[in-house]
Protein backbone atom coordinates (compact mmCIF):
# COMPACT_ATOMS: atom_id res chain seq x y z
CA UNK A 1 0.00 0.00 0.00
CA UNK A 2 1.09 3.61 -1.11
CA UNK A 3 1.57 5.97 2.09
CA UNK A 4 -0.99 8.26 0.14
CA UNK A 5 -3.64 5.82 0.05
CA UNK A 6 -3.44 4.80 4.11
CA UNK A 7 -3.70 8.81 4.34
CA UNK A 8 -7.00 8.54 2.57
CA UNK A 9 -7.70 5.71 4.63
CA UNK A 10 -6.94 7.36 8.14
CA UNK A 11 -8.86 10.72 6.81
CA UNK A 12 -12.42 8.67 5.39
CA UNK A 13 -11.84 6.97 9.46
CA UNK A 14 -11.31 9.87 11.15
CA UNK A 15 -14.86 12.39 11.33
CA UNK A 16 -15.83 14.74 14.16
CA UNK A 17 -19.50 13.46 15.39
CA UNK A 18 -22.07 15.27 16.94
CA UNK A 19 -23.93 12.53 19.57
CA UNK A 20 -23.33 8.86 19.26
CA UNK A 21 -22.99 7.18 15.82
CA UNK A 22 -25.71 4.71 16.13
CA UNK A 23 -28.33 7.16 16.70
CA UNK A 24 -26.95 9.10 14.89
CA UNK A 25 -27.36 6.76 11.37
CA UNK A 26 -30.29 6.15 12.62
CA UNK A 27 -31.49 9.65 12.64
CA UNK A 28 -29.96 10.16 9.16
CA UNK A 29 -31.61 7.09 7.64
CA UNK A 30 -34.96 8.68 8.44
CA UNK A 31 -33.84 11.84 7.34
CA UNK A 32 -32.60 10.60 4.21
CA UNK A 33 -36.26 9.27 3.41
CA UNK A 34 -37.97 12.22 5.10
CA UNK A 35 -35.98 14.46 2.17
CA UNK A 36 -37.35 12.78 -0.62
CA UNK A 37 -40.83 11.89 0.77
CA UNK A 38 -41.62 15.08 2.88
CA UNK A 39 -45.23 15.96 4.00
CA UNK A 40 -47.26 14.77 7.53
CA UNK A 41 -46.10 11.52 8.58
CA UNK A 42 -48.71 8.54 8.89
CA UNK A 43 -45.98 5.84 9.80
CA UNK A 44 -42.21 5.37 10.61
CA UNK A 45 -40.56 2.18 10.65
CA UNK A 46 -37.41 1.13 11.28
CA UNK A 47 -35.64 -2.23 11.30
CA UNK A 48 -31.99 -2.19 12.64
CA UNK A 49 -29.35 -5.00 13.18
CA UNK A 50 -28.98 -5.87 16.94
CA UNK A 51 -25.58 -3.90 17.51
CA UNK A 52 -27.48 -1.12 16.28
CA UNK A 53 -30.45 -1.30 18.82
CA UNK A 54 -27.47 -2.24 21.70
CA UNK A 55 -25.49 0.99 21.11
CA UNK A 56 -28.48 3.36 20.50
CA UNK A 57 -30.98 1.98 23.37
CA UNK A 58 -30.08 3.99 26.62
CA UNK A 59 -27.45 6.80 24.47
CA UNK A 60 -28.42 10.68 25.25
CA UNK A 61 -29.26 11.89 21.72
CA UNK A 62 -27.60 15.76 22.03
CA UNK A 63 -30.07 18.33 21.82
CA UNK A 64 -32.71 17.01 23.90
CA UNK A 65 -33.67 14.94 27.34
CA UNK A 66 -34.49 11.65 25.35
CA UNK A 67 -32.44 8.21 24.49
CA UNK A 68 -33.56 5.43 22.42
CA UNK A 69 -34.03 4.54 18.34
CA UNK A 70 -37.72 5.40 18.40
CA UNK A 71 -36.62 8.97 19.16
CA UNK A 72 -33.84 8.94 16.74
CA UNK A 73 -36.04 8.30 14.18
CA UNK A 74 -38.65 10.43 15.18
CA UNK A 75 -35.86 13.59 15.35
CA UNK A 76 -34.46 12.67 11.64
CA UNK A 77 -38.19 13.17 10.16
CA UNK A 78 -38.42 16.21 12.02
CA UNK A 79 -34.93 18.32 12.09
CA UNK A 80 -35.51 20.87 9.60
CA UNK A 81 -33.27 21.46 7.71
CA UNK A 82 -31.29 18.53 8.57
CA UNK A 83 -27.56 17.96 7.86
CA UNK A 84 -27.22 14.71 6.29
CA UNK A 85 -24.04 13.82 8.13
CA UNK A 86 -22.21 12.55 11.21
CA UNK A 87 -23.18 15.99 12.42
CA UNK A 88 -27.17 16.32 11.90
CA UNK A 89 -27.65 16.25 15.84
CA UNK A 90 -25.91 19.74 16.40
CA UNK A 91 -28.22 21.69 15.48
CA UNK A 92 -31.30 20.48 17.39
CA UNK A 93 -34.13 22.52 18.76
CA UNK A 94 -37.12 22.50 21.12
CA UNK A 95 -39.45 22.44 18.21
CA UNK A 96 -37.84 19.84 16.76
CA UNK A 97 -37.95 17.81 20.00
CA UNK A 98 -41.71 18.60 20.12
CA UNK A 99 -42.47 17.53 16.81
CA UNK A 100 -40.70 13.86 17.36
CA UNK A 101 -42.36 13.51 20.46
CA UNK A 102 -46.06 14.35 18.99
CA UNK A 103 -44.44 11.28 16.31
CA UNK A 104 -44.19 9.20 19.23
CA UNK A 105 -47.12 9.69 21.36
CA UNK A 106 -49.37 9.37 18.45
CA UNK A 107 -47.78 5.60 17.76
CA UNK A 108 -46.52 5.91 14.37
CA UNK A 109 -42.93 5.09 15.11
CA UNK A 110 -42.30 1.34 15.30
CA UNK A 111 -38.86 -0.73 16.09
CA UNK A 112 -37.96 -4.04 15.11
CA UNK A 113 -34.54 -5.71 15.53
CA UNK A 114 -33.54 -8.16 12.74
CA UNK A 115 -31.30 -11.13 14.60
CA UNK A 116 -31.01 -12.78 11.03
CA UNK A 117 -29.13 -9.51 9.88
CA UNK A 118 -25.31 -10.53 9.02
CA UNK A 119 -24.25 -6.97 9.26
CA UNK A 120 -23.84 -5.65 12.38
CA UNK A 121 -24.71 -2.04 11.19
CA UNK A 122 -27.72 -2.26 9.41
CA UNK A 123 -30.53 0.72 9.80
CA UNK A 124 -33.52 0.27 6.78
CA UNK A 125 -36.19 3.26 7.49
CA UNK A 126 -39.82 2.76 6.07
CA UNK A 127 -41.41 6.18 5.61
CA UNK A 128 -45.32 7.00 4.49
CA UNK A 129 -46.09 10.59 4.05
CA UNK A 130 -48.60 12.68 2.52
CA UNK A 131 -46.29 13.11 -0.05
CA UNK A 132 -45.82 9.19 -0.89
CA UNK A 133 -43.85 6.33 0.60
CA UNK A 134 -40.18 5.73 0.77
CA UNK A 135 -37.32 3.74 1.96
CA UNK A 136 -33.59 4.47 2.64
CA UNK A 137 -31.31 1.94 4.23
CA UNK A 138 -27.85 2.73 5.77
CA UNK A 139 -25.14 -0.37 6.03
CA UNK A 140 -22.25 -1.18 7.08
CA UNK A 141 -20.58 2.47 8.22
CA UNK A 142 -22.80 5.00 10.04
CA UNK A 143 -22.84 7.49 6.77
CA UNK A 144 -22.99 4.92 3.78
CA UNK A 145 -26.39 5.55 2.51
CA UNK A 146 -26.54 2.21 0.25
CA UNK A 147 -30.70 2.26 -0.99
CA UNK A 148 -33.23 4.85 -1.07
CA UNK A 149 -36.93 4.77 -3.31
CA UNK A 150 -39.21 7.17 -3.08
CA UNK A 151 -42.39 5.59 -4.27
CA UNK A 152 -41.90 3.24 -7.14
CA UNK A 153 -38.71 5.63 -8.23
CA UNK A 154 -35.44 3.44 -7.27
CA UNK A 155 -32.97 6.81 -6.31
CA UNK A 156 -29.76 5.12 -4.91
CA UNK A 157 -29.09 1.19 -5.02
CA UNK A 158 -25.24 0.53 -3.97
CA UNK A 159 -26.07 -2.11 -1.61
CA UNK A 160 -23.18 -4.67 -0.63
CA UNK A 161 -24.38 -7.85 -3.05
CA UNK A 162 -24.01 -4.84 -6.03
CA UNK A 163 -20.19 -3.50 -4.47
CA UNK A 164 -16.53 -5.00 -3.77
CA UNK A 165 -16.13 -6.17 -0.30
CA UNK A 166 -15.15 -3.89 2.68
CA UNK A 167 -12.00 -1.82 1.52
CA UNK A 168 -10.44 -0.35 4.56
CA UNK A 169 -10.36 -4.18 6.04
CA UNK A 170 -8.92 -5.24 2.47
CA UNK A 171 -6.09 -2.64 2.52
CA UNK A 172 -4.71 -3.55 5.95
CA UNK A 173 -4.92 -7.11 6.53
CA UNK A 174 -2.44 -7.17 3.13
CA UNK A 175 -0.07 -5.76 5.46
CA UNK A 176 1.25 -6.91 8.84
CA UNK A 177 1.06 -4.05 11.69
CA UNK A 178 4.98 -3.27 11.69
CA UNK A 179 5.19 -2.54 8.43
CA UNK A 180 1.63 -0.62 8.19
CA UNK A 181 3.58 1.62 11.97
CA UNK A 182 7.01 2.17 8.98
CA UNK A 183 4.44 3.58 6.05
CA UNK A 184 2.44 5.86 9.32
CA UNK A 185 5.76 6.98 9.77
CA UNK A 186 6.65 7.86 6.63
CA UNK A 187 3.76 10.35 5.86
CA UNK A 188 4.48 13.84 6.45
CA UNK A 189 2.93 15.14 9.84
CA UNK A 190 1.79 18.21 8.53
CA UNK A 191 -0.32 15.62 6.51
CA UNK A 192 -1.43 14.01 9.65
CA UNK A 193 -2.39 17.99 11.43
CA UNK A 194 -6.38 16.58 11.42
CA UNK A 195 -5.94 14.20 14.25
CA UNK A 196 -4.34 16.62 16.57
CA UNK A 197 -7.09 19.15 15.87
CA UNK A 198 -9.11 16.26 16.89
CA UNK A 199 -7.92 15.39 20.15
CA UNK A 200 -8.09 19.13 20.95
CA UNK A 201 -12.05 18.69 20.35
CA UNK A 202 -11.98 15.54 22.51
CA UNK A 203 -10.05 17.45 25.03
CA UNK A 204 -12.70 20.19 25.33
CA UNK A 205 -15.54 17.62 25.75
CA UNK A 206 -13.61 16.53 28.60
CA UNK A 207 -13.46 19.67 30.03
CA UNK A 208 -16.74 20.08 29.67
CA UNK A 209 -17.27 16.41 31.36
CA UNK A 210 -15.62 18.07 34.16
CA UNK A 211 -18.48 20.61 35.32
CA UNK A 212 -21.48 18.40 33.95
CA UNK A 213 -24.20 18.22 36.48
CA UNK A 214 -25.91 14.93 35.07
CA UNK A 215 -24.43 12.34 33.21
CA UNK A 216 -22.83 9.94 35.33
CA UNK A 217 -19.69 11.82 36.59
CA UNK A 218 -16.91 9.37 36.56
CA UNK A 219 -14.37 11.53 35.66
CA UNK A 220 -15.14 14.76 37.68
CA UNK A 221 -15.45 12.48 41.20
CA UNK A 222 -12.21 10.94 39.77
CA UNK A 223 -10.55 13.81 39.48
CA UNK A 224 -11.57 14.79 42.89
CA UNK A 225 -10.76 11.49 44.40
CA UNK A 226 -7.44 12.27 43.06
CA UNK A 227 -7.49 15.22 44.93
CA UNK A 228 -8.47 14.43 48.16
CA UNK A 229 -5.28 11.73 47.94
CA UNK A 230 -7.61 9.22 47.88
CA UNK A 231 -5.75 7.65 44.78
CA UNK A 232 -2.49 9.19 43.14
CA UNK A 233 -2.15 12.26 41.45
CA UNK A 234 -0.20 10.89 38.73
CA UNK A 235 -0.21 10.90 34.70
CA UNK A 236 -2.14 6.94 34.76
CA UNK A 237 -4.82 8.84 36.60
CA UNK A 238 -5.52 12.32 35.02
CA UNK A 239 -5.43 10.05 31.80
CA UNK A 240 -8.17 7.70 33.61
CA UNK A 241 -10.22 10.87 34.59
CA UNK A 242 -9.99 13.40 31.75
CA UNK A 243 -10.96 10.14 29.13
CA UNK A 244 -14.04 9.03 31.83
CA UNK A 245 -15.30 12.93 31.53
CA UNK A 246 -15.27 13.34 27.77
CA UNK A 247 -16.88 10.45 28.08
CA UNK A 248 -19.64 11.47 30.52
CA UNK A 249 -20.54 14.39 28.72
CA UNK A 250 -21.27 12.50 25.53
CA UNK A 251 -23.10 10.22 26.61
CA UNK A 252 -25.41 12.48 28.76
CA UNK A 253 -25.77 14.10 24.77
CA UNK A 254 -23.69 17.23 25.19
CA UNK A 255 -24.32 19.19 21.87
CA UNK A 256 -19.99 19.02 21.24
CA UNK A 257 -18.54 17.38 18.35
CA UNK A 258 -15.37 15.08 18.76
CA UNK A 259 -13.37 13.08 16.87
CA UNK A 260 -14.78 9.74 15.68
CA UNK A 261 -12.63 6.63 14.78
CA UNK A 262 -13.48 3.69 13.31
CA UNK A 263 -17.13 5.31 13.55
CA UNK A 264 -17.13 5.63 16.83
CA UNK A 265 -16.91 8.51 19.17
CA UNK A 266 -15.92 6.67 22.46
CA UNK A 267 -13.49 5.33 20.18
CA UNK A 268 -12.04 8.49 19.53
CA UNK A 269 -11.79 9.55 22.52
CA UNK A 270 -9.64 6.63 24.23
CA UNK A 271 -7.54 6.78 21.11
CA UNK A 272 -6.41 10.82 21.36
CA UNK A 273 -7.14 12.17 25.05
CA UNK A 274 -4.32 9.67 26.66
CA UNK A 275 -1.72 10.42 24.06
CA UNK A 276 -2.05 14.00 24.02
CA UNK A 277 -1.87 14.55 27.99
CA UNK A 278 1.21 11.76 27.88
CA UNK A 279 2.86 14.08 24.71
CA UNK A 280 2.26 17.31 27.26
CA UNK A 281 3.63 15.72 30.01
CA UNK A 282 6.51 13.81 28.62
CA UNK A 283 7.43 17.54 26.49
CA UNK A 284 7.09 15.30 23.17
CA UNK A 285 7.76 17.61 19.97
CA UNK A 286 4.02 18.28 18.03
CA UNK A 287 5.78 16.04 15.18
CA UNK A 288 6.21 12.98 17.83
CA UNK A 289 2.69 13.71 18.90
CA UNK A 290 0.98 13.30 15.74
CA UNK A 291 2.40 10.17 14.96
CA UNK A 292 1.50 8.98 17.89
CA UNK A 293 -2.13 9.97 17.39
CA UNK A 294 -1.65 8.38 13.98
CA UNK A 295 -0.34 4.82 15.31
CA UNK A 296 -2.60 4.81 17.73
CA UNK A 297 -6.11 5.17 15.30
CA UNK A 298 -4.04 2.95 12.84
CA UNK A 299 -4.06 0.19 15.01
CA UNK A 300 -7.63 0.92 16.43
CA UNK A 301 -8.60 0.05 12.77
CA UNK A 302 -6.19 -2.13 12.56
CA UNK A 303 -8.06 -4.32 15.35
CA UNK A 304 -11.52 -3.31 14.19
CA UNK A 305 -10.80 -5.55 10.90
CA UNK A 306 -10.49 -8.35 13.15
CA UNK A 307 -13.50 -7.89 15.50
CA UNK A 308 -15.83 -6.06 13.69
CA UNK A 309 -16.94 -2.61 13.35
CA UNK A 310 -19.66 -3.54 15.98
CA UNK A 311 -18.99 -5.96 18.05
CA UNK A 312 -19.57 -8.17 21.19
CA UNK A 313 -16.84 -6.94 23.33
CA UNK A 314 -16.29 -3.23 23.97
CA UNK A 315 -13.90 -1.94 21.01
CA UNK A 316 -13.22 1.27 23.18
CA UNK A 317 -11.67 -0.61 25.27
CA UNK A 318 -10.58 -3.33 23.59
CA UNK A 319 -9.27 -1.86 20.18
CA UNK A 320 -8.74 2.01 21.14
CA UNK A 321 -7.20 0.89 23.96
CA UNK A 322 -4.33 -0.85 22.50
CA UNK A 323 -4.37 1.51 19.87
CA UNK A 324 -3.39 4.28 22.62
CA UNK A 325 -1.27 2.13 24.28
CA UNK A 326 1.01 1.48 20.88
CA UNK A 327 0.70 5.26 20.61
CA UNK A 328 2.12 6.00 24.04
CA UNK A 329 4.94 3.04 23.24
CA UNK A 330 6.12 5.60 20.38
CA UNK A 331 5.97 8.84 22.78
CA UNK A 332 7.86 6.85 25.18
CA UNK A 333 10.93 6.26 22.11
CA UNK A 334 10.10 2.56 22.26
CA UNK A 335 10.20 0.00 19.19
CA UNK A 336 8.08 -1.26 16.97
CA UNK A 337 8.27 -4.71 19.01
CA UNK A 338 7.49 -2.78 22.37
CA UNK A 339 4.33 -1.29 20.48
CA UNK A 340 3.39 -5.14 19.83
CA UNK A 341 3.57 -6.21 23.22
CA UNK A 342 1.92 -3.04 24.47
CA UNK A 343 -1.15 -4.19 22.03
CA UNK A 344 -1.00 -7.97 23.17
CA UNK A 345 -1.01 -6.80 27.05
CA UNK A 346 -3.87 -4.72 26.85
CA UNK A 347 -6.01 -7.01 24.35
CA UNK A 348 -4.84 -9.78 27.27
CA UNK A 349 -6.56 -7.43 29.95
CA UNK A 350 -9.26 -5.99 28.44
CA UNK A 351 -10.76 -8.89 26.06
CA UNK A 352 -13.46 -10.08 28.67
CA UNK A 353 -14.48 -6.48 28.58
CA UNK A 354 -18.39 -7.06 27.06
CA UNK A 355 -19.97 -4.17 25.64
CA UNK A 356 -23.81 -3.67 26.50
CA UNK A 357 -24.53 -0.76 24.80
CA UNK A 358 -23.81 2.96 24.47
CA UNK A 359 -24.91 4.94 28.18
CA UNK A 360 -23.47 6.91 30.86
CA UNK A 361 -22.01 3.76 32.50
CA UNK A 362 -19.25 3.83 29.17
CA UNK A 363 -17.77 6.08 31.24
CA UNK A 364 -16.51 3.75 34.00
CA UNK A 365 -15.31 1.14 30.46
CA UNK A 366 -13.09 4.30 29.24
CA UNK A 367 -11.60 5.27 32.83
CA UNK A 368 -10.41 1.55 32.83
CA UNK A 369 -9.58 1.31 28.85
CA UNK A 370 -7.41 4.69 29.18
CA UNK A 371 -5.63 3.64 32.24
CA UNK A 372 -4.81 0.25 30.92
CA UNK A 373 -3.31 1.85 27.55
CA UNK A 374 -0.68 4.38 29.51
CA UNK A 375 0.05 0.61 32.14
CA UNK A 376 0.43 -1.62 29.16
CA UNK A 377 2.58 0.83 27.43
CA UNK A 378 5.09 1.64 30.12
CA UNK A 379 5.43 -2.57 30.86
CA UNK A 380 5.86 -3.09 27.40
CA UNK A 381 8.46 -0.54 27.44
CA UNK A 382 9.81 -2.33 30.69
CA UNK A 383 10.04 -5.57 28.86
CA UNK A 384 6.70 -7.16 30.18
CA UNK A 385 4.45 -8.81 27.49
CA UNK A 386 2.20 -11.71 28.05
CA UNK A 387 4.12 -14.31 26.05
CA UNK A 388 2.23 -16.55 23.42
CA UNK A 389 0.02 -19.58 24.55
CA UNK A 390 -1.17 -17.84 27.19
CA UNK A 391 -4.91 -17.51 26.53
CA UNK A 392 -5.59 -16.73 23.21
CA UNK A 393 -2.45 -14.34 22.78
CA UNK A 394 0.19 -15.76 20.00
CA UNK A 395 4.20 -15.35 18.71
CA UNK A 396 2.89 -12.14 16.51
CA UNK A 397 0.20 -9.69 17.05
CA UNK A 398 -1.58 -10.75 13.97
CA UNK A 399 -2.27 -14.55 14.99
CA UNK A 400 -3.31 -12.51 18.59
CA UNK A 401 -5.60 -10.47 16.42
CA UNK A 402 -6.81 -13.37 14.65
CA UNK A 403 -7.99 -15.17 18.04
CA UNK A 404 -9.59 -12.40 19.02
CA UNK A 405 -11.95 -12.21 16.18
CA UNK A 406 -12.51 -15.70 16.73
CA UNK A 407 -13.82 -15.17 20.19
CA UNK A 408 -15.92 -12.49 19.04
CA UNK A 409 -17.37 -14.18 16.40
CA UNK A 410 -17.65 -17.15 17.57
CA UNK A 411 -17.17 -17.57 21.14
CA UNK A 412 -19.38 -14.81 22.22
CA UNK A 413 -21.79 -15.36 19.30
CA UNK A 414 -25.11 -15.50 21.93
CA UNK A 415 -24.02 -12.84 23.70
CA UNK A 416 -25.51 -9.99 22.32
CA UNK A 417 -28.65 -11.51 21.81
CA UNK A 418 -28.82 -12.41 25.71
CA UNK A 419 -27.66 -8.55 26.41
CA UNK A 420 -30.28 -7.15 23.86
CA UNK A 421 -33.04 -9.20 24.85
CA UNK A 422 -32.15 -7.52 28.47
CA UNK A 423 -32.52 -4.07 26.64
CA UNK A 424 -35.40 -5.07 24.86
CA UNK A 425 -37.24 -5.51 28.12
CA UNK A 426 -35.99 -2.10 29.69
CA UNK A 427 -37.30 -0.81 26.26
CA UNK A 428 -40.56 -2.23 26.54
CA UNK A 429 -40.95 -0.97 30.35
CA UNK A 430 -39.70 2.55 29.10
CA UNK A 431 -42.20 2.75 26.56
CA UNK A 432 -45.28 1.88 29.38
CA UNK A 433 -46.06 5.35 30.09
CA UNK A 434 -45.89 7.08 26.38
CA UNK A 435 -48.16 3.99 25.26
CA UNK A 436 -50.61 4.88 28.30
CA UNK A 437 -50.78 8.14 27.47
CA UNK A 438 -50.91 7.77 23.66
CA UNK A 439 -53.64 5.42 23.92
CA UNK A 440 -55.58 8.02 26.07
CA UNK A 441 -55.14 10.64 23.53
CA UNK A 442 -56.54 9.08 20.97
CA UNK A 443 -59.64 8.04 22.99
CA UNK A 444 -59.75 11.69 23.75
CA UNK A 445 -59.73 12.23 20.48
CA UNK A 446 -62.38 10.27 19.45
CA UNK A 447 -64.66 11.87 22.12
CA UNK A 448 -64.49 8.10 24.41
CA UNK A 449 -65.06 8.99 27.83
CA UNK A 450 -63.27 6.93 30.14
CA UNK A 451 -65.14 5.01 33.52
Amino acid sequence: MLPEKLLELLREEAAPVVGCTEPVAIALAAAHAYHVAPGDVSRLEVLVSPNVFKNAKAVGIPGTSHTGVDMAAALGVSISPPALDLNIFSSVKDADVKKALALLEKGLVHVDIDYDLTDSLYIEVRLATSSGEAEAIIQGRHTDLVYLKHNQRLLVDKRPEKRPANGPARLLRRHSIYELIDLVLALDPEALSFLKEGAEMNLRMAREGMGLKNGLGVGLNWKQLCSQGLTGKDLSNKIAYYTAAACDARMAGVQLPVLSIAGSGNHGLVATIPISLAARELGSPPRREVQALAISQLVTNYIKTYTGRLSPICGCGVAAGAGSGAGLVYLLQGSKEEMGGAIKNIISSLAGMICDGGKVGCALKLCTSAATAWQGALLARAGVTVPPGNGFIADSVEESLHNLGRICREGMAGVDRTIISILEQHRRLDLLPREKEGEEQRQNERGWVQG
